[in-house]
């Protein structure tokens, strides 16, 4: 999720979501996500949009606002219709479901473009974090003395394999004791040597 105000991405109020339901369905994902963000705004009073955007059809805009109606909110949602090229074309009216034509070069067009790039890069970041994250975890497994709460410390101060071999080994030992960290220094300084051979 994303958010913008006055034109302008607020990426403090960015959040991401881990849904406790099947990620391909779509409705229910909608609902769940929908949910758990409106009524956590109720229950802290925190501000409310004048507008959701939702990526997807009028499938989508029904999740959102069966939710929203549940809720007693009453925040207009519109929704975002692709081509069959998985280009968006037409804007939903999430109030009468009327499909809305957008010019390729209006500002509202251009706008709603930027709007999805942000979500696409924000998601991709994302996924990137959690591929990195289960890259070093399987690596960590490799090093004896080295559990589940010190990979844990180790992933969050590094968070890519990249990062931890280029620490020393004092750096490591803040986190792990001195053999450990010795261990873990050499496995990496050796992984980089074998790449870099690799790659010659």
């Amino acid at each position: 999720m994303v958010v913008f105000i006055n034109g302008r991405p607020a990426k403090k109020e960015y959040r991401k979501y881990k849904v406790s339901i099947d990620k391909n369905d779509d409705y229910n994902t909608m609902k769940e996500i929908i949910y758990r963000r409106y009524y956590r705004a109720l229950v802290e009073k925190l501000y409310l949009p004048d507008l959701i955007i939702v990526d997807g059809g009028e499938n989508q805009i029904r999740a959102a606002k069966e939710v929203l109606d549940s809720l007693k909110l009453d925040i207009l949602v519109c929704g975002l219709k692709k081509d069959n090229h998985h280009r968006t074309n037409q804007l939903i009216d999430g109030n009468t479901l009327e499909v809305i034509d957008m010019e390729k070069n209006s500002n509202v067009f251009h706008y709603l473009t930027r709007i999805q790039d942000e979500v696409h890069r924000f998601t991709i970041t994302y996924h990137k974090t959690l591929r990195d994250k289960g890259t070093i975890a399987s690596l960590l497994d490799n090093i004896d003395g080295i559990g589940k709460i010190r990979k844990k410390e180790l992933i969050k101060k590094y968070g890519s394999i990249k990062k931890m071999s280029e620490a020393s080994i004092a750096e490591l030992k803040e986190i792990i004791p001195e053999n450990v960290a010795i261990n873990l220094y050499n496995y990496l300084k050796e992984r980089n040597e074998e790449k870099h051979n690799a790659s010659l």
